[in-house]
């Protein structure tokens, strides 16, 4: 392992550091890996996901606020291939990865692991759902209190099985719902639908993608359409938005943020008449309601130019936007830049990045600059993960001066290892996952239970769930006649009361628990 580590860090190399420019490429010699995910962290360093061809495996790369290599993990499977994946990290430094577990046998299931502040793995889990052929994570978000959600697709033969599911994991891995959104039961035009990222706005989510869909007079074909779904803070979907049908739009959707607070902004992509892809700008309301949009055709970023896609966003002011976009002069397998756009779709400014490829994400940092990773394609064929920075006038960053403290959460140092899941995975039969309403129902309510029930005489202990949801709780028990014969206070978390009741007289008593007068719970239970 030591020795295997070390290779690992002396075979990291950075791209432009002599002139003290913020930019770097992560890889080893002779192995192929590939960008995923990057994200800002408490202490000003960046957390990079991606693919480590070696290993079969993910990379997760820790750096520092200028991007040197702070430790790295790769998450492997002794028999099985780990995809590369989303990351997320919570105020408490626990970070969350998903994507999927490939088994050979049986294809890929939805994968889910869980790190500690330290870079430790805490639990891993596959959920499987027989009613599908394969199905993996294409995004999550990790909770301050340790849940995790996660968005997933699932595939069968069948166009009308649902694709797009959110999952509900609490802090400790259980599985505590699932839903499926655009459900072909609901919306019957919605002919083919898939989720790519989830956001979160305040309280409420949208996830978006793409979807089929038809042209108002010909129901029965589908069209690849930008698509968008609004979910509320109780995870009930509020409304579905297919882009751009009456106006002949196909194409897909690849981030959203919020213009202000009833305006959504979103980007992707669209087929002009040439069958190339031109950047797409997409706006419309709280409501899912379809406002304006911009299209940015190839020839006003240049001449020669045969197709550009916008894969993540950023405001730069009131007026100004920076969009990661992919363009060039191929048909595919350009590299990637930057747009300063307004939301008129007016160009200000172009970069292009030589020798970028494959999917790119950009984040604004804590200094309001920007940083944004992708994979960098060498001329041997090699590809390693490319991370840089850049300001609002698209130039590179240069590193910061002085010392910084890093992983302040974590009370050792860490250390750079591979993490083995093949003995901390658990496979977890969706089955019959309770919805969100479902779930969220219950919580409204006190469950109890008594036992011994008959109680011997002595003593009776009531349990109770949900009580860390409710305030100003109350136990009473009442005896036939309704006369009270015990009453106390009951505290957020309590999980049960033992009852004293040798004084008690033989026969039928019930307990009930209440929350500001409201009777939130019940049950009954014998004395002999």
């Amino acid at each position: 392992m030591k020795n295997l580590i070390l290779f690992l860090v002396f075979g990291l190399f950075t791209l432009g550091s002599h002139a003290q420019k913020w930019n770097h490429v992560f890889g080893t010699t002779n192995y192929k890996e590939a960008f995923a995910d990057v994200l800002g962290c408490y202490d000003k360093g960046y957390l990079i996901s991606g693919w480590y061809q070696q290993f079969d495996g993910n990379w997760i790369i820790k750096t520092d606020i200028n991007g040197n290599l702070l430790w790295d993990k790769i998450i492997t499977h002794n028999e099985y291939e780990v995809g590369d994946g989303e990351i997320d990290q919570n105020k408490s430094g626990e970070i969350v990865f998903a994507r999927y577990l490939n088994f050979p046998e049986g294809g890929q299931w939805p994968l889910v692991i869980k790190l500690d502040s330290c870079g430790n793995k805490l639990w891993c889990r596959v959920y499987i759902d027989d009613e599908y052929m394969h199905g993996w994570f294409e995004d999550v978000i990790h909770f301050d209190n340790g849940d995790v959600l996660a968005l997933g697709k699932l595939f069968t033969t069948e166009s009308y099985n649902e694709r797009i599911f959110l999952y509900y994991i609490d802090s400790y891995g259980n599985l505590i719902w699932r839903q499926s959104y655009a459900s072909k039961e609901n919306h019957p035009l919605v002919l083919e639908r898939i989720g790519v990222d989830i956001h979160k706005f305040d309280n409420e989510y949208i996830i978006n993608g793409w979807c089929a869909y038809p042209y108002p007079m010909n129901p029965g074909t589908g069209y690849m359409r930008p698509f968008y779904i609004g979910i509320d803070s109780l995870f009930k979907e509020k409304w579905i938005l297919p882009f751009g049908v009456n106006d002949s739009i196909t194409g897909m959707a690849y981030d959203v943020f919020p213009l202000n607070d009833s305006v959504f902004m979103g980007v992707g992509y669209m087929w002009g008449d040439n069958s190339n892809e031109n950047s797409l700008y997409m706006f419309f309301n709280k409501d899912g309601e379809e406002l304006d949009y911009t299209q940015i055709t190839n020839e006003e970023i240049g001449p020669d130019i045969q197709a550009n896609i916008p894969t993540s966003i950023a405001k730069i002011n009131d007026s100004l936007f920076i969009a990661s976009t992919y363009f060039g002069p191929e048909d595919s397998g350009n590299p990637f830049g930057e747009l300063i756009i307004d939301t008129a779709g007016n160009i200000y400014k172009t970069e292009s990045r030589p020798n970028t490829t494959g999917i790119s994400k950009l984040i604004e940092t804590y200094d309001n600059k920007y940083v944004i990773g992708c994979t960098y394609k060498h001329p041997n064929s090699d590809k390693d993960i490319y991370l840089y920075k850049i300001n609002d006038s698209l130039e590179m960053d240069t590193v910061y001066p002085g010392n910084y403290t890093y992983d302040s959460l974590c009370p050792n140092q860490i250390q750079s290892g591979i993490i083995d899941i093949t003995d901390c995975l658990l496979v977890t039969d969706v089955g019959e996952t309770p919805t969100p309403q479902d779930y969220y129902a219950g919580l409204q309510t006190i469950l109890i239970t008594a036992f011994p029930n008959p109680s011997n005489g002595t003593q009776v202990t009531l349990e109770f769930q949900n009580t860390a949801y409710h305030q100003n709780l109350e136990l009473r028990c009442y005896n036939i006649f309704g006369t009270l014969v015990h009453e106390e206070r009951i505290y957020r978390n309590q999980g049960e009361s033992k009852i004293d009741v040798r004084n008690w007289k033989p026969g039928m008593y019930i307990a009930l628990v209440f929350s500001n007068g409201k009777i939130l719970g019940r049950t009954k239970f014998m004395v002999r």
